[in-house]
């Protein structure tokens, strides 16, 4: 790597972390074999000024996602489940209108047609089952039938979806939610963690990764978790605060080393430690994209896929309280990157890529395309503006004020840059998101994608 590359690098990770907010980052680079590349700022404990290192735990959010997405593929293997059956054939109180239920493969790539819902918290439904706060939820058999029973209610509530199986890409966790209980049913073991731990956590020796909360009070060197609200940077301990009433979408906890074990399973084709956990196919399978994401990537079974360059890479990012997280390889070259960080909504997928492309001699920059502006007509405009809306409580206005076209997420003003009809790009702070516009035959918006997912226009 050339020196000027790993002083931009390290100046971008520098200016993002200001710029968010971020109280403590760790960075490792590596191929099969060896690291490449390691870097730390800030700390696991800002009050107590304690580092970070390689073994420092962190959450690690959505990146779970890909986990149950392996175990779903091991029981096809087995012959167990079937990618191309629907849902209702493995849960059949799932009862949804004809032309509306998801198959096995649809939900691994969140293309069910679902749109954003209400997160079932662990915490909530613990209290309302009365179960002391002392109980490990990761293992609770009871919440485990709760969260499945509550999920299953709000899907057969759907009256309304943003397409039909298949046709969009739209972030679920609900889906995830579904794919937990495949593993909970279908595994043979007695709860879907001692399936992840068996099969997965334990062949890889995977230490210190794992679904306990109450293992969280107990650790030395795990990190706090911070959330910036309004003016004040809110820290806590508690792992449970945002944690889905189902795991199998955001529960686990990592270490870089731990990570770096994990992605090179995906670059020794589903190997490691002299075990074979899932076939060069399946695991190759999870990579190809499936439906739409972005015009630079696709989503696969549980992985982000694009290309930079003629490299193509995958990964996965997550986000929860006082979590943002992000793992991304590249098969051709055997690279991968792991980033950990303890702050909430700091966008560490954008040093994701620009790392990759430092691991892989590119300029380490994070834009995959050009940013260039155009103008709507004034029957766009009108078309446009609005107000879009999620059950998972996204608020998004779009408006035309005195400065041109605005994106209000909550009180927060964001500009606006368009691409055409169809897309627009919106700028926080220094970086821009591409977001799609979704729209009728006459040209009226009817719904946004923010954060991954189709928000529905309201009014």
């Amino acid at each position: 790597m050339k020196k000027e590359n790993i002083n931009q690098f390290e100046s971008f990770v520098n200016e993002i972390m200001k710029t968010f907010e971020g109280q403590g980052i760790g960075i490792i680079g590596f191929d099969q074999n060896s690291v490449l590349y390691e870097y730390y700022q800030g700390y696991r404990d800002v009050e107590n000024n304690l580092p970070i290192n390689r073994n420092t735990i962190f959450g690690i959010a959505s990146i779970t996602k890909s986990y149950t997405v392996i175990a779903i593929l091991q029981l096809v293997e087995k012959g167990i489940l079937d990618l191309n059956m629907p849902i209702t054939t493995y849960i059949d109180s799932i009862k949804l209108p004809e032309g509306h239920i998801p198959t096995v493969a649809q939900l691994l790539s969140h293309a069910g047609g679902f749109y954003p819902q209400e997160r079932f918290l662990m915490k909530d439904a613990a209290k309302a089952l009365g179960l002391a706060e002392t109980v490990e939820l990761s293992k609770n058999s009871t919440l485990a039938s709760k969260g499945i029973e509550m999920v299953v209610k709000r899907i057969n509530e759907m009256k309304d979806f943003n397409g039909t199986p298949g046709q969009h890409h739209s972030y679920s966790n609900f889906s995830f939610g579904l794919l937990t209980e495949l593993v909970h049913r279908y595994g043979g073991e007695k709860h879907y963690t001692d399936y992840m731990e068996k099969h997965i956590l334990k062949p890889l020796n995977l230490t210190n990764t794992f679904f306990e909360f109450n293992r969280t009070h107990k650790e030395k060197n795990i990190t706090k978790l911070y959330e910036k609200v309004i003016d004040h940077m809110n820290v806590t301990d508690d792992y449970e605060d945002m944690g889905f009433v189902l795991l199998g979408g955001g529960a686990l906890k990592s270490t870089l080393n731990d990570m770096m074990t994990y992605t090179r399973l995906y670059l020794n084709d589903g190997k490691c430690n002299e075990k074979t956990l899932l076939s060069k196919d399946a695991i190759h399978s999870m990579t190809i994209p499936r439906v739409a994401y972005k015009p630079f990537e696709g989503y696969g079974y549980g992985l982000v896929s694009g290309k930079i360059g003629e490299i193509e890479y995958a990964g996965h990012s997550g986000g929860l309280t006082g979590v943002s997280s992000y793992f991304v390889f590249t098969k051709a070259t055997q690279k991968g990157l792991v980033i950990l960080c303890n702050t909430s909504n700091v966008p560490v997928s954008s040093i994701g890529i620009a790392g990759i492309k430092l691991l892989n001699d590119q300029k380490p920059d994070w834009q995959q395309m050009d940013i260039i502006g155009s103008e709507w007509p004034r029957n766009i405009i009108e078309n446009t503006l609005g107000i879009y809306e999620s059950d998972e409580g996204a608020h998004i206005e779009i408006k035309d004020d005195v400065t041109g076209i605005a994106w209000f997420s909550g009180e927060e003003r964001l500009k606006v840059t368009i691409i055409d009809e169809h897309a627009v790009w919106v700028h926080n702070k220094i970086l821009a998101s591409y977001t799609p516009i979704l729209r009728d035959a006459q040209g009226r918006a009817t719904a946004i994608y923010s954060g991954s997912r189709i928000i529905k226009r309201k009014l």
